[in-house]
């Protein structure tokens, strides 16, 4: 099965380096662009249905790349980490490779721990493996959802920081999933 994984096009949040989380805002006209200029490289792929995060910019996002006009399935497995009371927070404020750990050293109050988003994720890669084996999907999600599905594929680091792993809004990720 082919995964064809896209984060969704930019916002003003991003643009103000805090996290969005699951603040649900939609795209900015450069994220808007993004989306449509990755609609045309997603012309190369036959897909066969989209299936998305529930938020707003994902949402946006898949609608402007559904060339195909493919149905669109959403799955809330699908959303970005949720931050709690740190949604909005600057990023300039917190310590990323401490809060993109899988065993990180300060307490992140109610935020979703990295190690529960990599289950869900894993848990929704695991059931599509299923039950859509021999589909080549695009999934539109989020900078965080696509660091747990690059763990799913590649492993958790050593050191166990995801932070490294940078996705683009609207880069087109490949995967295989078998």
């Amino acid at each position: 099965m082919k995964l064809y994984v896209i984060r969704h096009g930019e916002t003003d949040i991003n643009v103000q380096n805090r996290i969005n989380s699951l603040n649900d805002e939609d795209l900015n006209e450069n994220g808007i662009n993004q989306a449509k200029n990755t609609r045309e490289k997603l012309k190369q792929v036959d897909y066969d249905f989209i299936i998305c995060s529930p938020m707003t910019r994902t949402k946006h996002t898949a609608e402007i790349l559904n060339y195909k006009n493919a149905d669109i399935i959403y799955d809330e497995r699908l959303l970005e980490r949720d931050a709690g009371v740190l949604t909005k927070a600057s990023l300039d404020n917190i310590d990323c490779n401490d809060w993109w750990n899988i065993n990180p050293k300060e307490d992140y109050f109610n935020a979703e721990t990295v190690e529960h988003v990599i289950e869900r994720v894993s848990n929704f890669l695991n059931n599509i493996k299923e039950k859509y084996k021999d589909k080549t999907l695009v999934l539109v999600t989020h900078g965080g959802t696509l660091k747990a599905i690059n763990c799913y594929f590649n492993g958790i680091p050593e050191d166990g920081c995801l932070e490294k792993y940078k996705f683009e809004n609207c880069g087109i990720y490949e995967f295989e999933l078998k």
